[in-house]
């Protein structure tokens, strides 16, 4: 996985990195889903699982970071809602061992090849029906300074993306211009993908 050990300097002052409230494209894309199992991958400090624990989801997160759990557990606590958060490498841990209903990707940044296989990875673990939502850094954001990474073959071409998740069938699938209030790491105008989706027939 990009950079594991610098996630845990991030996270581990008080204030939270990106923030303690959703992304605002993340809780649109949940307003009005009906409940069920929801997983969230590379969910750092916890804000986009715990908005959906608070909608009723039974949230499965997975990071690799240490005091990005340990403050998504906090966050939780503190808005009286419960979830299981799972540490470990996205890639290696066992978190398709049930189907879910939902799964959101939100700024998981990955080397193209990796990306690619834990994409399709999710929406094999998506029960007929299930529900993805992606948000990722545009190619267009390189060197704008206000979140992403620095690489280009870390940022992500929309079409090349939609094209990751075998039997997906997309609703949504854009690149937007935003401007972003999501705690120091992300600030300021921005390039994003949006895809929202429904899992076919597997």
């Amino acid at each position: 996985m990009v950079g594991m050990n610098r996630w845990d300097d991030k996270y581990a002052p008080a204030r939270y990195f990106y923030g303690t409230e959703p992304n605002v494209l993340v809780r649109e894309a949940l307003a009005g889903l009906p409940t069920g199992r929801a997983l969230f991958l590379a969910e750092g400090e916890g804000r986009n699982a715990v908005h959906a624990a608070s909608l009723g989801h039974e949230v499965v997160a997975v990071d690799s970071s240490a005091e990005g759990r340990r403050k998504a557990l906090a966050l939780a606590a503190e808005r009286g809602v419960t979830l299981t958060y799972l540490l470990g490498d996205v890639g290696s841990t066992a978190w398709d061992d049930a189907p879910y209903d939902l799964a959101v990707l939100c700024f998981f940044h990955e080397w193209p090849a990796e990306r690619a296989r834990l994409h399709a990875r999710t929406a094999a673990a998506l029960r007929p029906g299930g529900r993805l939502v992606v948000v990722s850094f545009a190619k267009e954001q390189l060197g704008r300074g206000t979140g992403g990474p620095p690489d280009l073959e870390l940022l992500q071409d929309l079409d090349e993306v939609r094209g990751e998740f075998p039997g997906v069938i997309w609703e949504r699938a854009e690149r937007l211009e935003v401007v972003q209030h999501e705690g120091p790491g992300h600030d300021g105008p921005a390039t994003v993908n949006l895809l929202v989706g429904t899992a076919g027939q597997q």
